[in-house]
């Protein structure tokens, strides 16, 4: 199976920190300019998961919506950030769920 790699689309600062880690990140400040960037993975093929950034994922999402219809091989998901942390996880229901019993 050939290597796939992590993409991820955010605010400078998210992607700076990300790359620490071995993450490919494109720096946007804008919708628009994070559009541009997700519809030029379509033709990667060495892209396997796409992280957008949770301020910009709204606001991107027919372009999120193409980039997954065009290839079902690869997964975007909202990535929590600084700007917009996310919500509590109840870990208890998750594991649960995760074993047929929630």
């Amino acid at each position: 199976m050939e290597k796939r790699h992590i993409v991820a689309v955010a605010d400078p600062y998210t992607v700076y920190a990300l790359r620490l880690i071995g993450v490919e990140g494109y720096p946007v400040n804008a919708a628009t300019e994070a559009k541009k960037v997700i519809r030029e993975l379509e033709i990667r093929e060495d892209v396997g998961l796409v992280l957008v950034s949770a301020e910009l994922f709204d606001a991107v999402e027919d372009a999120i919506e193409q980039l997954q219809r065009s290839r079902s091989d690869i997964v975007v998901a909202r990535l929590p950030t600084v700007r917009e942390p996310g919500q509590p996880m109840d870990v208890q229901k998750e594991l649960l769920k995760a074993l047929g019993m929630g």
